[in-house]
């Protein structure tokens, strides 16, 4: 589970942004946090902000990172590394930009970091406290000493894998997939594998269909689960799914390229396989009537696309983020899947973070806490700044969305009204 994401000096974000999924002591609204050893922490958090004000680069950050920790092991010595800088200022142009996650895996915490420039990774460590036991270091690194890396678990193993470790690669993912070093493996499988990050919701939610569509074939029990959320959602009256695996002749054409013309030609024909869905409904005669997926709305077809990977973040207790959540949604299906994440269907204690300018989610009193709702800002010119709404002086009758949209809370985009004026 995520306890804290830092980063600072990475595109828009100059000063350290801390996002936190650690619970302040509110009593309300229990059922959005959980315990895990000595933390409460959140189900889900809430970022709002002006376009502009760095919300997507926070998401963007944490994706940045996550690349890192999974391909960097395969970054070669000329390797440039794709990293950003705050550009506003001499100082941090020149400086790397810093990454670190605290999480817990398998009851232990984990406190996991490292920055790095173009030109490779300069720190990197790893500290853990096994429950009950302080902080311990795991390793550390810095390739500005002439020690660059220090051990303090398996020495005498580490120590020669650092020395093979070049600046272009992560130490962590490095142990693991290099040496097949199995103490690390819970690590690098939390950012690798029990955190997925959305930056785009419309292209993954294509991406996710196929894998939606093959569980619905093969798991009943989310199929149930699947059918039980379209109905109640009101997706205008689905009563089930229907799905089966078929095949198709495909067509495929060869582009040739002679002497300044281009022709084609049509190789023979090859089967291709696909997910044929249908969404059950019901005439004025109570008979049966199949609508395939073109006859539904877009919204009702990227909702069951999420359904998929929800049901995987849900079951499996992983993290997930979604830039600019509530595209082509319903502001009343977004809060849906918000409530489905504070609810009984989350049994492992899954987490969503999301962006979004859908402020219709603050109207309701009984979706989010004032620590699950953060104010992404930046003024002209200057960097990102995010503060959960606990940062403000705000009575608790007050309207989270009229403190928003009222700028108490900033967060907004200021329109010059001169520019309108003859």
């Amino acid at each position: 589970m995520l306890i804290e994401f830092k980063v600072s000096n990475y595109r828009s974000i100059k000063d350290e942004v801390v996002l936190s999924l650690d619970s302040a002591t509110i009593k309300s609204l229990s059922n959005n946090t959980f315990d895990e050893l000595d933390y409460s922490l959140l189900k889900s958090a809430v970022i709002y902000g002006a376009n502009a004000s760095g919300k997507s680069n926070i998401i963007s950050s944490i994706l940045f990172a996550w690349h890192l920790v999974r391909d960097s092991v395969n970054y070669k010595i000329d390797t440039k590394l794709l990293q950003i800088p705050f550009l506003l200022s001499d100082k941090t142009r020149k400086e790397p930009s810093k990454f670190e996650f605290t999480f817990i895996k398998n009851n232990t915490r984990y406190i996991y970091g490292f920055s790095c420039t173009q030109d490779g990774f300069v720190e990197e460590y790893l500290r853990y406290k096994p429950e009950g036991e302080n902080w311990k270091y795991y390793f550390k690194r810095d390739e500005t000493k002439e020690e660059k890396f220090k051990f303090y678990v398996d020495s005498n193993k580490q120590t020669k894998w650092g020395i093979e470790t070049s600046n272009k690669k992560l130490y962590l993912p490095n142990s693991v997939n290099t040496y097949n070093y199995e103490s690390l493996k819970e690590v690098y499988n939390f950012i690798v594998e029990d955190m997925a990050i959305v930056t785009n919701i419309n292209n993954a939610s294509s991406n996710w269909r196929t894998y939606t569509r093959k569980k619905l074939l093969e798991n009943q029990e989310f199929r149930t689960w699947a059918e039980e959320i379209m109905q109640k959602a009101d997706f205008g009256g689905i009563l089930g799914l229907k799905i089966e695996k078929q095949e198709r002749s495909v067509n495929e054409i060869e582009l040739i390229f002679e002497e300044g013309a281009v022709t084609h030609k049509r190789t023979p024909k090859r089967k291709e396989a696909f997910y044929d869905l249908s969404f059950v409904h019901k005439d004025d005669s109570g008979n049966e009537v199949l609508f395939k997926e073109d006859l539904q709305s877009f919204g009702t077809n990227k909702t069951l696309d999420m359904l998929g990977p929800i049901y995987d973040i849900l079951e499996n207790g992983k993290t997930l983020f979604i830039d600019e959540f509530e595209l082509n949604l319903h502001p009343n299906i977004t809060e849906f899947i918000i409530k489905l994440f504070h609810s009984k269907h989350n049994k492992k204690n899954g987490q969503l973070i999301v962006t979004t300018h859908d402020t219709t989610l603050l109207k309701n009193k009984d979706l989010f806490r004032r620590d699950q709702v953060y104010i992404c800002s930046k003024a002209p010119n200057k960097w990102t700044e995010l503060n959960s709404l606990m940062n403000f002086d705000l009575r608790e009758t007050l309207s989270f969305e009229n403190a928003y949209l009222n700028g108490r809370v900033g967060g907004l985009p200021f329109i010059d009204e001169n520019f309108f004026e003859e």
